[in-house]
């Protein structure tokens, strides 16, 4: 019986990948694969690109490497580069892939008929077959018009495959211009017309140097405010919030957005879509003593992990002092301060002109109309001002460790 469903799916598994092909003629979003990992979207570059060889789908070892994807599968994949060897296991059973003598066995040392494949400095595992000797995994393929999206997932995935391509569809479309954009090749400099020589120089006597000052640059030469800060963001929520995640998703950035545990629990949906979409989502402490913020947190880890199996790692608690922010931290949470408040400084204009090109400035906003509004002219001074914006993500904003 398992050795016919094994059949079976293989067969769908090709049957999809062959009208994949066909469509390749439509179009070369056809021979793209994008990936996620239950509901977390992973890079897609030339060289972790999945690829079939012989009918059979292989996708990178890294989607079942925790370290890389921060998901625990129950089924994990390391690799030893200096031996060439590529373990998958689930913590009962394992199969080592042999590169250097193409073979595969497993913890018996039994022979294994099955092999890894290489391409470049990535190692390749043939998805379906270990989805179905596992049994714990599973790899789905939904086609969009942005590629071929390549699911492994587990039992605690949320969203279905058609969910998680219409809340990632803009996600999805901005992954493949860029991966388009990553393998285009540069362009052929134009050949410029040969000059005739020039005649020889005649014994002219040569004018003085002019005294004439250097030409003042023009203004659209001078820097502008803020130009080439790096910054973080952070959207408080509040009602004009869908509208913040369009524009976010407009201008192809990832913030962080920070939550009281009852939002959490009133916009579960949206809390969904902005996990799905690579956000990172905190927590907004409001109490006013240390055993009111770790109880609030509690609270709000236990939400998120609920409706989005998302860990709850980043907390604001702007109403402690120093020693209850310090109990947070020993608590394992990692602490957003808001340095610039966009509210507080009324424009765009006044925030880039508060931002220190020396360090990593922390702006925060929030999701009402005059936040909204000042957002839209904000991403546009940090476009035109080439500055770095960077996703609030626990481990940029953790202190250095000792």
């Amino acid at each position: 019986m398992k050795r016919a469903l094994n059949i079976i799916v293989t067969a769908a598994l090709c049957a999809a990948i062959l009208m994949g092909l066909i469509a390749t003629a439509n179009g070369a979003a056809a021979n793209v694969y994008q990936m996620a990992v239950n509901d977390t979207p992973l890079e897609m570059t030339a060289g972790n690109m999945p690829m079939t060889v012989g009918g059979t789908l292989y996708v990178p070892y890294i989607m079942l490497s925790g370290r890389t994807t921060g998901i625990n599968l129950g089924v994990s994949a390391q690799y030893n580069s200096s031996r060439r060897t590529l373990t998958v296991g689930d913590g009962q059973r394992v199969i080592t892939f042999d590169l250097q003598n193409n073979t595969a066995y497993d913890s018996s040392g039994a022979s294994l008929s099955v092999r890894a494949a290489a391409r470049n400095a990535m190692v390749f595992l043939p998805i379906v077959w270990l989805c179905d000797y596992f049994g714990t995994i599973h790899c789905s393929l939904t086609y969009t018009q942005y590629g071929t999206l390549v699911r492994v997932t587990n039992s605690a995935v949320i969203l279905t495959d058609a969910e998680y391509v219409d809340a990632a569809n803009n996600l999805l479309a901005n992954n493949y211009d860029r991966y388009m954009e990553s393998i285009r090749p540069p362009a052929t400099p134009t050949p410029q017309p040969t000059q005739p020589p020039r005649p020889p120089a005649t014994s002219q006597p040569v004018p003085s140097p002019s005294s004439s000052p250097a030409p003042t640059p023009s203004p659209s030469e001078e820097p502008l405010p803020g130009e080439g800060a790096e910054v973080c963001l952070a959207y408080r929520w509040g009602d004009r919030a869908e509208e913040a995640v369009r524009l976010l998703e407009s201008v192809n950035q990832r913030v962080l957005f920070l939550f009281a545990p009852e939002e959490l629990a009133a916009n579960d949906g949206l809390v969904r879509r902005l996990a799905a979409a690579g956000h990172t989502l905190g927590l907004a402490l409001t109490g006013g003593t240390t055993e009111e913020c770790l109880a609030q947190a509690e609270e709000g880890a236990a939400l998120l992990a609920a409706i989005a199996r998302y860990p709850a790692l980043i907390v604001e608690a702007d109403g402690l002092d120093a020693d209850g922010r310090s109990a947070l931290t020993q608590a394992g949470y990692v602490l957003w301060t808001t340095q610039f408040d966009a509210e507080y400084y009324g424009s765009a204009g006044a925030v880039m002109g508060a931002l220190d090109v020396r360090q990593l400035n922390r702006v925060g906003l929030t999701c009402d109309e005059a936040g909204l509004a000042l957002s839209r002219g904000l991403w546009n001074a940090l476009t035109a001002a080439h500055c770095r914006v960077r996703q609030a993500a626990a481990p940029l904003l953790a202190p250095p460790a000792d």
